[in-house]
């Protein structure tokens, strides 16, 4: 498995679209490698001052999908890990 990891402190409206990038970048080069393909997860790490509230999937962020079509429009999810709010003892891996 392939991890990446963005820090965000500021808000970013386009973030779900940098990360999709990223992680379609990141398959593409695997396969244009003729190697094996491994799954891709990217997580934001967030340490912004005020609670995020942007869309965190890519559904959410688009605007106007016809109802009819939604079904057929892939998603593509904006994990946000807001360290602000996270049990430490998690990210010193104690129960």
């Amino acid at each position: 498995m392939i991890i990446g990891i963005e820090h965000q402190s500021t808000f970013d409206k386009n973030m779900i679209f940098r990360i999709l990038n990223y992680d379609a970048t990141t398959y593409i080069n695997q396969v244009e490698s003729k190697k094996e393909v491994y799954p891709v997860g990217s997580f934001v790490f967030y340490t912004g001052d005020e609670e995020w509230k942007l869309p965190e999937t890519l559904k959410e962020t688009l605007k106007s999908i016809p109802s009819e079509m939604e079904p057929y429009i892939n998603d593509w999810r904006l994990p946000v890990i807001d360290l602000k709010t996270m049990d430490a003892r998690k990210l010193t891996n104690r129960r």
